[in-house]
């Protein structure tokens, strides 16, 4: 999806505005029983005119750009959840789906905390938290990515390829072509060793991110619980993050 959503497309998908161009169809129909032809078209071209008005000035308000920005990202984190969900459930990620449920689940009561107007917690700082979830859905498919290229080739083995052609290299008989062969391949084999190393590293920083994210969203909500009306909730959530 597009980085900045259409503001002419966002008014016009917007509930308020389908609602207006139902009641002046309703009206343009009302008006048509006794005006005849004359009343449907004057009902139109009132509500047509109307239309162009409100298109012309209602996307450019800064209150509508920031609902439409906000509704924009809701679309783009709801199309990478729903990805990644379904990654996760082909990959056979159930442990990863297990703490992501929990997680929303807590995300989900919060929104409701949020609704209560002695609060000073806000949607968007919810919205924080929900960003939070999807975000541990898209590290859960890249530490399972991980965890399958390491069960297809492990450190071991590439050592021990990389000890048969330092042997091989060795060898006073070996013709020049073989040689270069065997250099090439071996090279190969050690920037092979280099990476898997490097993963091995994120791998662990990765694990250790997945492992500590569930606790710390437990923390936020018992925070948020047990404090409701806590004067600087949002900032408190902004530490805590």
């Amino acid at each position: 999806m597009n980085e900045r959503p259409s503001y002419l497309g966002a008014f016009l998908r917007h509930p308020a505005n389908r609602v207006a161009l139902l009641v002046v169809g309703c009206a343009a129909i009302f008006a048509s029983i006794p005006f005849g032809w004359a009343g449907l078209a004057l009902v139109g071209v009132v509500g047509l005119g109307s239309e162009v008005l409100a298109a012309l000035a209602i996307p450019e308000l800064p209150s509508f750009k920031a609902w439409a920005d906000r509704e924009h990202k809701h679309q783009v984190r709801n199309a990478r959840r729903e990805r990644l969900l379904t990654e996760l459930a082909d990959s056979g990620g159930t442990d990863a789906l297990a703490n992501y449920q929990h997680m929303r689940n807590r995300v989900l009561s919060l929104y409701q905390t949020a609704k209560d107007s002695r609060t000073t917690l806000t949607d968007q700082d919810v919205d924080k938290l929900e960003d939070l979830t999807v975000d541990y859905l898209g590290l859960s498919a890249v530490n399972l990515s991980l965890r399958q290229r390491k069960d297809h080739a492990t450190e071991d083995t590439v050592v021990k390829r990389i000890a048969s052609l330092q042997a091989q290299l060795q060898s006073p008989l070996l013709p020049e072509d073989e040689q270069r062969q065997l250099r090439t391949a071996l090279a190969q084999y050690t920037e092979a060793l280099q990476r898997s190393r490097r993963l091995a590293v994120r791998r662990s920083a990765l694990e250790a991110t997945l492992m500590a994210m569930p606790d710390k969203m437990e923390e936020v909500y018992q925070l948020v619980i047990t404090s409701p009306y806590s004067t600087d909730m949002g900032s408190k959530l902004e530490e805590s993050l």
